[in-house]
């Protein structure tokens, strides 16, 4: 009852925001975070970045790994470790969020939103009280508002057969992961703060594409110390251009002469634009650039560091802003702190298999480790006698020596 008319005050509170369309902007709009109007002659949005290659290969494979990583809800033991737990929030993030979505579809969009526009969001759906689905919501059919201290959000999709979608929502009755924020409110969109980076690398894929459509680098030029009239200008390039599109070779008349010319695509710095645009657009999605095909510092032996820098300083800290929202959203009052949302990025973390073998190897050896703890980080079954850590048989105690002896005295 309490959050119902919890729930009917702040609808009334939100009349005065009903107006006009919902843009995807709300409360952001309103504090001026957005910031639009630097680009190099080139359209810049959510929509035209993802055209260009490096922000859509970044966003793929950000969204892709983070969709394919275990997930798992866990609830912690008495004696400091964590087991799996029979939540109904397990089904939904790791099985079936909802009914037209598999649970590698769900994620992939949620994170491909919240690298795209900044902001993600989830309607949490209760038949009976009970945790029964999870809806996304396209992030521009949301609008984020701040009602006498406290969030909600306004749904209205443009697409009528999201029209179930629409609604006014409290907080707790919303997933909204943010990715960057100024205000704690809602999420910066990041195509639009580095609209500059991304218009530069989209303006030298257009250039380059026109470059080569009109034939690339002039190979010559026409040259002559006579005046030409209209008439015979015209007449000579009549015959000149019919000559070059037979194949022959042109009879050159009125004292031309072809004079040769040749500009590469290096000399013109196409190439080191488009290099340093990717290079942008790693920095600005943290990804390492050899992900992004940019091989021009790339050598065997950094490239494994790479990755794990991928999996550290990129794909954790998506994953926590994830796993702190569902614990906060799935859980009462009374779970939080005993269960806990996981993603699972050992697989991406334990570099090549050589390295594994070695820290498995001294795992066990030195005790700290089980066979099949190792096991179950390598994805593989479990085997009976093969739980119990195990140490060298010179490896002792200091002062079990001493204790000994009084014993056996």
């Amino acid at each position: 009852m309490e959050k119902q008319r919890k729930k009917k005050g702040l609808k009334a509170a939100l009349r005065s925001w009903l107006i006009g369309p919902v843009g995807g902007t709300g409360l952001a709009s309103y504090m001026g975070i957005y910031s639009n109007g630097i680009d190099a002659g080139v359209t810049v949005n959510s929509d035209t970045a993802l055209r260009f290659t490096a922000v859509f290969a970044a966003i793929k494979i950000i969204s892709e790994n983070i969709a394919s990583l275990p997930k798992s809800v866990m609830m912690e033991k008495e004696d400091g470790g964590f087991e799996p737990a029979d939540h109904p929030a397990h089904t939904l993030i790791y099985d079936r969020p909802n009914g037209y979505m598999d649970v590698f579809t769900f994620w992939f969009t949620i994170i491909g939103w919240l690298l795209g526009r900044g902001n993600a969001f989830g309607i949490l759906r209760y038949e009976n009280g009970r945790l029964v689905a999870i809806d996304p919501v396209f992030p521009d059919w949301v609008k984020v508002v701040l009602v006498n201290g406290e969030k909600a959000y306004i749904v209205r999709a443009t697409d009528p057969d999201f029209a179930f979608l629409n609604g006014t929502y409290l907080d707790h009755e919303m997933l909204h992961f943010m990715l960057f924020t100024l205000n704690g409110i809602v999420g910066v969109d990041p195509i639009t703060y580095n609209a500059a980076a991304i218009g530069e690398g989209i303006a030298a894929q257009k250039y380059t594409s026109d470059f080569f459509r009109t034939g690339g680098a002039i190979k010559g030029t026409l040259e002559t110390d006579q005046a030409l009239g209209d008439e015979d200008y015209e007449k000579f390039m009549a015959h000149y251009q019919s000559s070059a599109t037979n194949g022959a070779t042109p009879l050159l008349e009125y004292g031309f002469k072809y004079k040769a010319v040749s500009i590469s695509p290096e000399a013109s710095q196409l190439l080191q634009a488009k290099t340093f645009s990717i290079d942008d657009i790693a920095r600005m999605f943290s990804v390492p650039p050899h992900m992004l095909a940019e091989l021009s510092h790339a050598t065997f032996s950094n490239i494994e560091q790479q990755n794990i820098f991928f999996g550290e300083y990129t794909l954790r800290p998506i994953c926590k802003r994830l796993e702190k929202q569902l614990e906060l959203k799935l859980f009462t009052d009374a779970e939080r702190g005993k269960f806990h949302v996981k993603f699972d990025l050992n697989g991406l973390m334990r570099g090549d298999a050589s390295a594994r073998a070695v820290f498995y190897e001294k795992g066990i050896n030195t005790g700290w480790l089980t066979p099949n703890e190792a096991r179950e980080f390598e994805g593989m079954k479990l085997l009976p006698g093969l739980d119990k850590p195990r140490i060298p048989l010179n490896y002792a105690t200091v002062g079990d020596d001493e204790t000994n002896k009084n014993e056996e005295q």
